[in-house]
């Protein structure tokens, strides 16, 4: 048997720092938590060579006196805690009493601090963890650490840090996120001379200066409770997802984490709204009770474990999905187009015994058109009847449009030989959802004598050409994938798959939200087998999937049989679709039936949309947009962009007639 060896302090020292210090980060992590603990309103740290050559800490908090100044540097040594009871009610950063000995173990650290009761301040230096010089020095109350020469005396570990850049890059993301986990902290950050992003409190001001105006504009406020869980912080748009996580920020009870539970959620919540190996940025604070929560799992404090993750799952998913969906909104081509119901149905009466009056005054007008130009209009007649019968239509025009036709109606009483006309009224679906389109119709009379007459200027179709002209417009297409778009001075450039695919699948989602999903049964049914986690999640959400159109019972030993699948689905792979099912079992948890089968059905929208290449003509845009009653999405169901919106300026600055 080999011989059991007492490690010195010497060397055990230099294991437990590789717990807690890796890199510069973690340094400057644990001495600035040091310092907010010491209950600090101004923190200023500063870097050179990425922490690598120096780091110097200083905080104006209640400092530290000389009796206490050397037990600091010992293993194990925390005025935070006195006994095991008070590991159940943790409400300090800094607890375990390793920071300040495992970095003075691998570095060179000068300790400078004065207290309100100390007439003069005290300093300590130490060397690999040894004393090397103590005394006294004169500064204001204050606390500074200095660490120099980071693994010094541990050069394998130094061989790998990165480059001075990069270990900079960590530090930076740490900073920011004690900054804004701690907004009504001053935070001072300088990297050699330079200065990086300087706080001067509060929340909102501590995400503008650490993150820049494109980020900060694109954020979302949200502040919710949940029985006894505060969720608040700021979440972005879709449009700044970035490509790694770090622009993302947990805070539990003002400590700075990184945990699997609440990442996930967030993601689910953001679900489609974005691009596939893109993640959301956010600054996500949970206050909770101290007892829910466990902060000593981790060496480095880093993560935490919940005594329930099902509920913080939960709370963080209502929060970050309530808030999304509260400013997602489809692009609306028009003017507004909400009016009530009871003044809709007041106009509509007065529409209808109007029209009784006036019938027989305006038949013999009617029978002056031609035959040809009768045909023509065939159609487009009904559009006059459906466009004051639209309920969506505000109110404010819809009267003025009865005023207008009454008088013309009256004009018709004294001008008998007044044909009909019929300009440029557009369908009454594309007015309703999007406003007038304006496509003039041209029309040919038999007669010369009707030619003469088809554009009077106070016909009752011109009168509503005029009142809706200019709100719609459809300029056509680019490469036969683009549709242009103006709207109120707006012109907007719409991915016509994009756009389709998203109306499709919000059509196919609605149907499975409904419980309404057909089923189409298997001619030979599919047997899954499964190991055993595998088949108590299949068995937890069974129900769930029955209700989705998937037929599925017990087969014996750890097997099922699927006997059906949705309509919707019917060329699934099922082999594929439950290999991923099992994938992302974790993430599963409380979310709706439609979630589990999202990414089919968005694989089938994009399968039955409109694609990128095909020739649309302009009545068939027209129809395309129409059928969009609640306005173009804004996305695709994977993501990306459906629409970009440019205004008169754009172009002016384009073009450089405004600088």
């Amino acid at each position: 048997m080999a011989k059991i060896n007492v490690l010195d302090s010497s060397v055990f020292n230099l294991i437990s720092a590789g717990e807690v210090v890796e890199r510069p980060s973690s340094v400057v992590k644990e001495l600035v938590e040091n310092s907010i603990d010491a209950g600090a309103t101004s923190i200023s740290v500063e870097i050179k060579e990425g922490g690598i050559s120096s780091i110097v800490i200083v905080d104006n908090g209640c400092g530290i006196d000389k009796e206490n100044m050397r037990l600091a540097f010992l293993p194990h040594a925390t005025s935070k805690l006195a006994k095991a009871e008070d590991l159940d009610n943790i409400a300090t950063l800094g607890f375990r009493g390793e920071a300040l000995a495992s970095v003075s173990a691998v570095a060179q650290v000068t300790m400078t601090s004065k207290t309100q009761d100390d007439e003069v301040g005290n300093f300590i230096t130490l060397s690999a963890g040894k004393v090397i010089e103590e005394g006294k020095r004169a500064i204001a109350q204050s606390t500074s650490i200095a660490v120099e020469n980071l693994f010094f005396n541990t050069p394998v570990r130094k061989k790998f840090l990165k480059k001075p850049k990069q270990e900079e890059a960590n530090v930076t993301a740490i900073m920011i996120q004690l900054a804004l986990a701690n907004p009504d902290i001053k935070f001072k950050y300088t990297a050699d001379n330079k200065t990086v992003f300087q706080t001067n409190g509060g929340l909102e001001e501590a995400v503008f200066a650490v993150y820049n105006n494109e980020i900060a504009n694109e954020l979302l406020p949200f502040d919710v409770t949940y029985d006894n869980y505060r969720i608040y912080g700021y979440t972005g748009n879709a449009s700044i997802a970035k490509h790694n996580r770090n622009y993302q920020t947990i805070i539990i009870n003002g400590r700075v984490i990184s945990n699997q539970t609440i990442s996930t959620a967030v993601s689910q919540a953001y679900g489609n709204r974005l691009m596939t190996r893109t993640f959301p940025v956010f600054v996500l604070n949970i206050v909770m009770p101290f007892d829910d929560v466990d902060v000593n799992v981790h060496p480095t404090k880093t993560d935490v474990r919940f005594a329930d993750s099902h509920k913080v799952f939960s709370c963080v998913y209502k929060a970050i999905l309530s808030t999304l969906a509260a400013q997602e909104q489809n692009l609306i081509l028009g003017k507004s187009n909400y009016v009530e119901e009871k003044t809709i149905e007041k106009n509509q009466s007065i529409q209808n015994d109007f029209d009784k009056k006036t019938d027989a005054d305006t038949k013999e007008s009617q029978n002056l058109i031609s035959k040809e130009a009768s045909k023509s209009y065939d159609k487009k007649d009904d559009c006059i009847d459906d466009l004051f019968e639209d309920k969506n239509i505000e109110s404010s025009k819809y009267q003025a449009l009865i005023d207008k036709q009454k008088k013309v109606l009256e004009e018709l009483k004294y001008n008998k030989d007044l044909p009909k006309t019929h300009s440029k009224v557009s369908d009454s679906k594309g007015i309703s959802a999007f406003g007038a389109v304006g496509i003039k119709h041209n029309v040919t009379a038999n007669s010369t004598e009707s030619k003469s007459k088809i554009e009077p200027k106070s016909s009752l179709l011109e009168m509503i050409d005029e009142q809706l002209e200019c709100e719609f417009k459809v300029i056509g297409q680019i490469f036969n994938t683009y549709l242009i778009v103006e709207s109120q001075g707006i012109v907007h450039f719409i991915d016509q798959h994009a756009c389709h695919e998203r109306l499709i699948y919000d059509r196919l989602l609605e149907e499975v939200n409904a419980n309404s999903v057909g089923v189409q049964y298997m001619l030979v049914p599919y047997i899954l087998d499964c190991n055993n986690i595998q088949y108590d999640y299949i068995s937890a959400i069974q129900d769930n999937l029955k209700n989705l159109g998937f037929d599925i019972e017990e087969f014996g030993g750890l097997s099922f049989k699927v006997n059906s699948v949705p309509h919707l689905l019917n060329d699934i792979n099922l082999a594929v679709f439950f290999d991923e099912l099992f994938a992302e079992r974790q993430s599963a948890i409380g979310l709706k039936n439609a979630d589990l089968i999202r990414d089919r059905l968005a694989q089938k929208a994009c399968k039955s949309a409109i694609k990128a290449g095909a020739q649309l003509d302009n009545d068939q845009i027209k129809t395309l947009l129409a059928s969009m009653k609640d306005g173009v999405p804004l996305q695709c169901p994977h993501g990306r962009p459906a629409v970009l919106s440019y205004t008169r300026r754009d172009f002016d600055k384009l073009f450089k007639r405004i600088i």
